[in-house]
This record gives structure tokens, C-alpha cells and sequence, in this order.
């Protein structure tokens, strides 16, 4: 189950508010377990809706780098670090923190953060387009209301996560709440996080084990690629 609150009670969060800024993606993953530990933040991971957003904040962050002409005295704030197939990469020279925009995988903060397969790792923060009269949150795939009259709409920064994220974060657990699409990544991604002090519980050991028993060597080595750059 997934929870959803406005970002109140969560001011720790709020000198990642730049990176938000300029485009329309929101920030997900592993980031957050160093955050909250108050840990260093190497790196933060922006995920998008839509092909045609991700291409949107590359040209916001192109312009944000050396040998843009602008009259914004911003334009030299990020250095381009690295393209692949999945990501584009930026580094805010002020903070040293690399910002990675996903290209690999679209879809909302939900739908996103749905995907990967560590409760610790199932935490997102976005903006919202909130309606004034009522409070509610517009989902920019539902057209319905562009029937009538659009109402006036704000943006909140809110905040979505797992039930047990807060809890198994502050265990140092390591677990699979449902299913694991890619279990030969998940398997190296779990003694990864060994080495930083998070272990998985018995019943997440045994799906992996599971899983990786049921694949044949062409789904490994799928499964090896496609969930490298999620989170």
C-alpha cells in the first residue's frame, strides 16, 4: 500500500526544492534512504510522465550548463556529466550533486516507484496540480474535466511512499512486497545493500530464490539489463 501526504512534516526534503524546479519531474528511489539517515546525497534520480517532459527539462538543464548565452546568471550552475540509454546527467557544481533525468521507464510518481522492487527504495517526491475549491489532486491523464470550465489549480510538493518504507528503513531491512519483474538485478542490487548494512528478510530471500530458479539464461541476461537505471 502506498500513502500520499503534502510535504508539511517533511521539511527535511526541502533543500532538494532547486532540483524540482524548471520541469515537470519528481524524484524517486534511493536517495531518500540517505536523506532521511542524513547521509551524503551522491545523486538524485528524476523521473518523468512523459517522453516529450524528459526532453523538456534536458533542454532546461542544457541551457543551465556552460555555452548557453543567456541572460540568466544561472547559466553556468550544472556541468553535463554522461549520456546512455537510460539516463542523462547533470552535476550542480555548487553541491556536487549529480542529477540523473530517466529516460528508461515514463509513467507517474505511483506508477514509477510501483516498480521497484525494495520497500526502502519506494518513496517519491512531485508536484502536485491541486483544484482550489476542493483540494483535489488533478491526475494530468484525466481529461474528463477539460469538458467544462478548467477550476483554478495550485501546485503542491507532496510526498508518496510505501506503508513499511519509514519502518524497514529504520530496521535496515531489505523487502520485496510483491512481485520481482527483474530478479537477477534485484539479486545483485541485495548484496549491494548487504554492504551498506541492510539485509533482507527470510521471506524476500526466498522469492528471489524463486524467481531466479525459474529463469532460463536468455530471460538472466534481460533481466540483468532492464532493471539496471530504474532506481
Amino acid at each position: 500500500m502506498l500513502i500520499t501526504e503534502d510535504r508539511g512534516n517533511y521539511w527535511v526534503l526541502n533543500w532538494i526544492d532547486k532540483f524540482m524546479e524548471g520541469h515537470k519531474g519528481f524524484i524517486c528511489g534511493g536517495c531518500f534512504k540517505n536523506i532521511f539517515n542524513k547521509e551524503k546525497v551522491k545523486d538524485l534520480d528524476i523521473f518523468f510522465e512523459s517522453a516529450s517532459d524528459w526532453e523538456d527539462a534536458v533542454s532546461y538543464f542544457d541551457s543551465m550548463t556552460p555555452g548557453y548565452e543567456l541572460e540568466d546568471k544561472r547559466a553556468e550552475e550544472y556541468l553535463f556529466l554522461y549520456e546512455n540509454e537510460n539516463v542523462k546527467a547533470y552535476k550542480h557544481k555548487r553541491t556536487g550533486v549529480t542529477l540523473e533525468l530517466c529516460n528508461k521507464i515514463f509513467g507517474t510518481a505511483k506508477e514509477i516507484i510501483s516498480q521497484f522492487d525494495f520497500t526502502i527504495t519506494k518513496f517519491a517526491y512531485y508536484k502536485a496540480e491541486i483544484e482550489d475549491e476542493t483540494g483535489a489532486e488533478i491526475e494530468k491523464f484525466d481529461d474528463s474535466y477539460m469538458d467544462e470550465v478548467k477550476p483554478e489549480t495550485h501546485i503542491e510538493y507532496r510526498v508518496i511512499y510505501d506503508e513499511k518504507f519509514f519502518e524497514h528503513l529504520h530496521m535496515k531491512r531489505l523487502v520485496i512486497d510483491d512481485k520481482t519483474p527483474y530478479p537477477m538485478s534485484t539479486f545483485e542490487r541485495m548484496l549491494r545493500y548487504v554492504k551498506y548494512g541492510y539485509f533482507p528478510c527470510k521471506e524476500t530471500k526466498m522469492k528471489i530464490i524463486k524467481a531466479l530458479r525459474e529463469l532460463d539464461e536468455k530471460q538472466i541476461e534481460v533481466s540483468e539489463s532492464l532493471y539496471d537505471g530504474m532506481d
